[in-house]
């Protein structure tokens, strides 16, 4: 029944929120009621009946309840990204347009649907409860809002001081003789003689890259710089195997470079362009990354010209675990989420994250 509960009828709006919007405006007119009702209101001649007044407050109900929810829509779910600074400022103007549109609605149902007469220090009162209405709803949804975004967080900070445990045990397993590994392919560099060069430099290249695997396992933030620089140097090592079949190409903006991203964030991306999408094809193909500055955030991509995917995209996600772990720890860090699209020949994946974290 739990579950039930809170499954979504529609982005950001559960069953059990639904439900108690619904209670909260059924219980109003029936408590007013019940208040006139004990204090003999509606005995009284100049007053209209219970039945009466059940109606009318039905129709004012209603018209209030309804004509939020488009406002509701467009604060908590069309500008979710906006400031909460930026969104009191806009609500100035959208608490007239509410009232103004709620108000004629009123009007008309009330005259024409219950044939009522709708006086002046009627429709001023109105006014007067709408205005309130709308910003009482809207101080509560946000309050609500700021509930549910701190629960979230605080969900978030356990899993992620749960997975920092494990990258922590990941860590001291392969902090086990480190150097060893080093020494040995520092030996194997030495031995190879001066006319094999490239071969040197491949295992230079190769320890480089265990040795920036191992530095930023303690670490759950790099520069967006060194990350970059260990994927050019894991590519290098690609270009090698893969010879004229791959191309990399950089399109890196340098007022990005001091970001802080989760460490080995980028990776896996390249990895599964060059793994699913180059290497199938006899002719290969390019892989480009790119790291640029829009507005407040870093938009990062890894596009390939690769075979692409003809299935649904969200099932990538189901193939292997590193797609899977990167669309997790962004959403644990930034609650970004990591989109993967079409181009024209193979597949897009991107993300962003705020600007020099």
């Amino acid at each position: 029944m739990k579950d039930i509960l809170q499954k979504r009828i529609f982005p950001g709006f559960r069953i059990i929120e639904a439900i108690a919007w619904l209670l909260f405006h059924i219980s109003w007119p029936l408590l007013l009621a019940i208040i006139f009702k004990l204090a003999g209101r509606f005995n009284d001649p100049t007053f209209m009946t219970a039945g009466t007044f059940l109606r009318i407050q039905g129709v004012v109900i209603t018209v209030k309840a309804v004509y939020l929810l488009p406002f509701w829509w467009l604060f908590f779910i069309k500008l979710k990204e906006v400031s909460l600074r930026k969104k009191i400022i806009l609500h100035i103007p959208c608490a007239g347009l509410y009232t103004g549109v709620a108000l004629g609605s009123i009007y008309y149902l009330l005259t024409a649907g219950l044939h009522r007469t709708y006086t002046g220090s009627a429709m001023t009162g109105d006014i007067y409860n709408l205005m309130l209405a709308y910003f009482s709803y809207f101080t509560l949804f946000h309050a609500y809002n700021f509930y549910l975004h701190i629960k979230e967080q605080a969900k978030k900070e356990s899993e992620l001081r749960e997975l920092a445990y494990q990258s922590e045990i990941t860590a001291l397993k392969a902090q086990i003789e480190p150097h060893f590994l080093f020494n040995t392919l520092n030996s194997i560099s030495a031995s190879v003689p001066a006319s094999m060069e490239k071969t040197r430099v491949l295992i230079a290249q190769l320890a480089d890259t265990f040795r920036y695997a191992l530095r930023v396992s303690e670490r759950q933030t790099v520069a967006l710089e060194e990350e970059i620089a260990f994927v050019k140097t894991w590519l290098a090592l690609e270009q090698h195997r893969f010879g004229k079949r791959l191309s990399v190409h950089y399109d890196i903006d340098s007022a990005a470079l001091n970001t802080q991203v989760p460490s080995l964030i980028l990776q896996p991306l390249v990895e599964n362009a060059i793994k699913h999408g180059i290497s199938p094809l006899v002719s290969g193909g390019t892989v480009t990354l790119s790291c640029k500055v829009e507005n407040d955030f870093v938009q990062l991509s890894v596009n390939d010209t690769g075979i692409g995917y003809t299935g649904d995209l969200k099932a990538i996600f189901d193939k292997g675990v590193g797609l899977k772990n990167t669309a997790r720890r962004l959403e644990y860090f930034y609650n970004q989420q990591l989109w993967i699209d079409r181009n024209s020949n193979g597949l897009s994946f991107s993300f962003k994250i705020p600007l020099a974290v």
